[in-house]
């Protein structure tokens, strides 16, 4: 695996093939042509919720994450309707939108949406959490790391890191590859309010 940061792609390089259109290579920005046979383009998905029009639920605007605008405790603007799942977005303890498109974040939900509906003692949503296994490197990210956050590489050697995400000098995420115990080891530490600095 070759991962690249820091860097679009300026152009998929097509041939004719004898079988149509053939993929030769992918052409970044900075000039750099990469031989590929195949390319997959990851784009998201984008919630289905027309069916929702002129129902009285309140949508969550597109610029944060679309879907279904609900508390963080999944309930939405209609008494007694909940949602979870990739469709939801649940408001984070600090009131931030998120929409997270992992069946481990509905898991997690769902058990919070249970002692909503059964008036169970009130419990919230665990600290987010996905992965993706890329050949033999699982990526990693807790919490709600955003683009504007600091970034503190805490760990690096090349092929493996640890990053910490701090928004106000509070830790807002962890993200990781290749280092497993590392990144989960920080979770209790995004369960509540901490410093960076006690992490540094």
């Amino acid at each position: 695996m070759d991962l690249r940061t820091g860097v679009g792609v300026a152009e998929i390089v097509v041939t004719d093939g004898a079988r149509g259109p053939k993929v030769n290579a992918v052409k970044l920005a900075d000039g750099t042509e990469l031989p590929a046979d195949l390319v997959v383009v990851g784009i998201g998905s984008t919630p289905v919720t027309g069916y929702l029009e002129g129902s009285g639920i309140e949508l969550a605007p597109r610029e944060a994450g679309g879907g279904i605008a609900c508390d963080a405790t999944g309930h939405t603007s209609a008494e007694n309707v909940y949602a979870l799942g990739d469709v939801a977005n649940w408001r984070d303890d600090d009131g931030t939108p998120q929409r997270v498109e992992h069946w481990n974040h509905t898991v997690d939900q769902a058990s919070v949406v249970a002692h909503q509906i059964t008036g169970g003692d009130a419990v919230t949503a665990a600290v987010s959490y996905f992965w993706s296994d890329q050949f033999d490197v699982k990526i990693q990210v807790l919490g709600a790391p955003r683009a504007d956050d600091t970034v503190h590489i805490v760990s690096d050697d090349g092929k493996k890191f640890v990053a910490y995400y701090s928004r106000d000098g509070i830790l807002t995420g962890v993200v990781g590859a290749g280092k497993v115990g590392a990144v989960m080891r920080t979770r209790p530490k995004l369960q509540t309010p901490t410093p960076i600095a006690d992490l540094l």
